[in-house]
């Protein structure tokens, strides 16, 4: 059975805006575990729920249990009655070294987000988070679960709310660096892959 999948990368979290002046130490200081969006990546957010057409059409919406991402997917289908499901394997790249990529406690997000579905989530801590970087090898691993799990669904039109590098080593076997002077993927736009 063919799927098209909407890869959707969050809106522009606070990490993104620390990068134009900081660089890559943005991505890894303390007070940065788990950022919000900022007012722009919610307006980019809130603009894609106005004007995309295809919106409607989405039978399911799985979502990484990052604030940004859980604050976009809120934002994009918060109008609609669709299952929203937040699943680990959808993470950031690396989980691991970049305290924007550790996640809050469970409760916590259950709490702000009582519209997704956390069951999925088996940790209250994230415990998958450490001071050393995941390699490409386990993403890739990450990568193939998320497959398989969206090839076990009966959904024929997926969003998936994500992050760049993930998305862009799903969608392109390649993850952009800004600091290489990579483009990455747009925030809060619509990318089709058929699965």
């Amino acid at each position: 059975m063919s799927q098209l999948l909407y890869l959707i990368r969050h809106g522009k979290a606070l990490h993104n805006e620390l990068f134009e002046t900081m660089g890559v130490k943005a991505f890894r200081i303390p007070e940065g575990i788990d950022p919000p969006l900022v007012k722009e990546g919610i307006d980019q957010s809130i603009q894609l729920r106005q004007n995309w057409v295809h919106k409607d059409e989405i039978e399911l919406i799985l979502v990484s249990p990052l604030t940004r991402t859980l604050e976009t997917a809120m934002n994009i289908f918060q109008e609609l009655n669709i299952p929203i499901i937040c699943l680990e394997f959808l993470r950031e790249y690396p989980i691991g070294e970049d305290t924007c990529n550790k996640r809050s406690e469970t409760k916590l997000l259950k709490k702000k987000f009582p519209k997704i579905d956390f069951s999925e989530i088996k940790l209250e801590k994230d415990e998958l988070w450490t001071e050393k970087r995941e390699t490409i090898e386990q993403l890739n691993d990450r990568l193939k679960q998320m497959k398989k799990y969206i090839q076990n669904r009966s959904e024929k039109k997926i969003a998936i709310v994500g992050h760049s590098s993930y998305l862009g080593q799903f969608k392109d076997n390649k993850i952009c660096y800004q600091e290489n002077g990579d483009e990455d993927l747009k925030h809060c736009y619509p990318y089709e892959y058929k699965l």
